[in-house]
């Protein structure tokens, strides 16, 4: 076995099925599905599933309320991202391309450059309504974000990175896999990209290889940031106090990892993340002496006006 996707589960009864069956559907046989409820109503369709796949899907029941996505796909990576080379990441509501696991793979094996070194692969995602209608075909391009923006400056200040696009390698498994506080991280998805481009190498496949389902249960989803509505969202919820939490990731980061960074990273992850503590000023002069700006005109001018 190549790949083993994790699957984290919470009330999904509407879509799981369309979920599993397109991962059931690939054109690459090399993998393992591990479905993982949250407690709840999913579990037994989840069990239907690994008794009729046995060979193929297996049903973890842990017994705990996660609470968050985040916390689900970490607890799966540390207590299965041993058992293979590679781990994918699986939401319940979407629909996944046929070609996705192959794909993803051979992009991933292209990049492991050498041994240990750890890697982070993600895709662009086709936007869909909650019956599969397309709304865009590129999540990025819908979201004003581009994917290639994957260098560590660039991530600590907004992350590119979906998680049901993305694979990882043994070694990035293993490096995520240390005891941190629970509001350390963001969300699962930006955390290990940060730590591939700090350690490592991370990879953008310029193609969507998933169905993004949007519905009104989706915690995170695809957002137009370039409407009106958006923008107001955004200042009414507060762009410094995302601000805030950004720089705070930053120093979660170097907290988790004292040992792991070079001399110029460390200089610039403490740097960001002290950066309330300094006047505006001095602010604007860390973002232009790191180069940590967000992508697009609208956001450099909210990041300057409010950050």
């Amino acid at each position: 076995m190549q790949v083993l996707i994790l699957l984290a589960a919470y009330k999904g009864g509407s879509y799981i099925r369309e979920m599993v069956d397109s991962i059931l559907r690939q054109d690459c046989d090399d993998w393992c599905l591990i479905l993982s409820d949250d407690g709840e109503d999913t579990a037994p369709v989840l069990q239907e599933y690994a008794d009729r796949y046995p060979h193929k899907i297996r049903h973890h029941r842990s017994g705990r309320r996660f609470g968050c996505a985040q916390k689900h796909f970490m607890y799966l990576l540390r207590t299965f991202g041993s058992e293979a080379p590679y781990c994918m990441f699986c939401d319940q509501d979407d629909v996944w391309h046929p070609d996705k696991v192959r794909k993803t793979l051979a992009a991933m094996q292209e990049a492991e450059q050498a041994p240990g070194l750890p890697v982070l692969v993600h895709t662009d995602l086709n936007v869909v309504d909650g019956a599969l209608n397309q709304i865009h075909p590129s999540f990025l391009a819908y979201s004003g974000l581009k994917g290639e923006r994957m260098e560590l400056h660039q991530l600590l200040m907004q992350n590119v990175v979906t998680g049901c696009t993305a694979m990882v390698n043994r070694a990035l498994a293993q490096l995520a896999d240390r005891d941190i506080p629970e509001d350390a991280m963001l969300m699962h998805d930006w955390w290990l990209a940060l730590l591939a481009a700090a350690k490592g190498k991370c990879v953008f496949v310029n193609e969507a290889t998933i169905d993004y389902r949007q519905h009104g249960s989706n915690s995170v989803g695809a957002k137009n940031t370039r409407s009106l509505g958006y923008i107001l969202g955004r200042m009414r919820s507060g762009i410094r106090k995302a601000m805030e939490d950004t720089a705070r990731q930053a120093g979660a980061l170097l907290e988790a990892y004292p040992e792991q960074f070079a001399p110029k990273q460390r200089e610039m992850l403490e740097d960001f993340s002290g950066i309330f503590q300094k006047n505006k000023l001095q602010r604007l002069g860390c973002y232009v002496r790191h180069g940590l700006w967000k992508t697009g005109l609208a956001r450099k001018i909210a990041q300057i006006i409010w950050g």
